[in-house]
């Protein structure tokens, strides 16, 4: 009785040490309902990270609960072992800014911003602000022996909402372009913080929703596709192997991304992409293939408009094969080369007469993916 005793003990101090850090770790923009020990773990409920100005959301992260199973004897020894974090009913806000690069919950990965909230959504980033692993060159990443002061054996998401805004399109869009995922279910393995010099496993599947907008006449509803990812990735080298497939995306969402000098929009369509990307010395080789299916030109509202977008769209019924436009590509390159290369092969060719002919750049869509891959993986 008496080992059993202490043993609970223990183990009630160790559990009230790590909500004592916990709350050190979320900082003063953090807003919790409550923070409670159990037999197994700690749950925080109600969990709501607002927002610094000048972000595009109103909170960076929220939770209605989320659960820590701690390993009992690092939270004496170290480094801290986390065996488990369970979220539910969450969601995260991203920002990838117009220098390309991927920011994820500053208010936790970034102290600098605590102090210096006034970089916004369009803001340059100063030589003090810190981005997050996935967007810092190699060359500011810890070196990889630096020691593990947290390691957290795996993270499951279940139905997390994600909203990314894209800030990259200034000054054509005013505001940051949003996609948002729905019903996010992931699990990521083995994370070392600080260093992320060990590889992470990922594993994800979510709804990408559709988009509202419509021209032309009655828009048609909107309609979600679906995304999901599986590989690898190992922060500090930036080495990658991650398998992407999107699909039935509603093409609306992806306006900034696929048109040119069509000023009537999307009308409809829907668009698939499967991706397979590997980063190996900070080179990407990343074979895939990107579908349009359905793809219907809106137009404006005058005589011309409508009689040229009438023009684009018998083009575009003569060029497609069954309602389908398929488009093979290839991205090759270094991360941190400013001028990121898509493969000029000739459904790339093709993809660019076509951009000439209708304003429609499939290679656009493409090249944002190569962009993406880059904030995500490069600077």
């Amino acid at each position: 009785m008496v080992l059993i005793g202490g043993a609970w003990w223990a183990w009630r101090l160790a559990l009230q040490q790590l909500q004592a850090r916990l709350t050190q770790a979320l900082g003063p923009r953090a807003q919790v309902q409550s923070i409670t020990p159990g037999w197994n773990g700690v749950t925080i409920s109600g969990l709501r990270l607002a927002a610094a100005p000048g972000w595009p959301d109103a909170e960076e992260l929220s939770a209605r609960r989320i659960w820590l199973q701690p390993a009992l004897d690092s939270l004496w020894s170290g480094p801290w072992r986390i065996r488990r974090i369970e979220v539910e009913d969450g969601h995260i806000s991203l920002l990838r800014n117009r220098q390309g690069q991927l920011r994820l919950l500053p208010g936790l990965l970034d102290e600098p911003a605590r102090s210096d909230p006034s970089q916004g959504a369009g803001a340059r980033p100063s030589s003090r602000k810190a981005t997050t692993p996935a967007s810092t060159p190699a060359s500011a990443m810890p070196p990889a022996d630096i020691g593990d002061t947290l390691v957290i054996d795996s993270v499951a998401l279940q139905g997390v909402q994600v909203d990314l805004y894209d800030d990259s399109f200034r000054p054509a869009l005013r505001q940051p372009h949003r996609v948002q995922l729905a019903d996010l279910h992931a699990q990521v393995q083995n994370l070392h913080l600080p260093a992320l010099n060990q590889a992470i496993g990922l594993e994800l599947q979510a709804q990408v929703r559709g988009g509202s907008q419509g021209t032309g006449g009655k828009a048609p509803a909107p309609q979600d596709g679906t995304l999901s990812l599986r590989g690898e990735f190992t922060p500090s080298s930036h080495d990658a192997q991650i398998e992407a497939q999107v699909k039935s995306v509603d093409l609306r969402v992806l306006q900034p991304y696929l048109l040119t000098v069509n000023a009537g929009g999307v009308r409809q369509g829907r668009l698939d992409l499967s991706l397979h990307a590997t980063v190996k010395a900070n080179r990407l080789h990343a074979p895939g293939t990107v579908t349009l299916t359905g793809l219907e030109l809106g137009h404006g509202s005058g005589w011309w408009d409508r009689f040229g977008a009438a023009g684009r769209q018998a083009m575009l019924n003569t060029l497609a094969d069954k309602g389908r436009i398929e488009v093979h590509f290839t991205l090759d390159g270094r991360l941190d080369d400013p001028n990121f290369s898509v493969n000029d092969s000739l459904a790339q060719r093709f993809a660019t007469g076509l951009a000439q002919a209708l304003g429609v750049s499939v290679g656009g869509v493409v090249e944002g993916v190569g962009q993406m891959i880059k904030g995500l993986f490069g600077r």
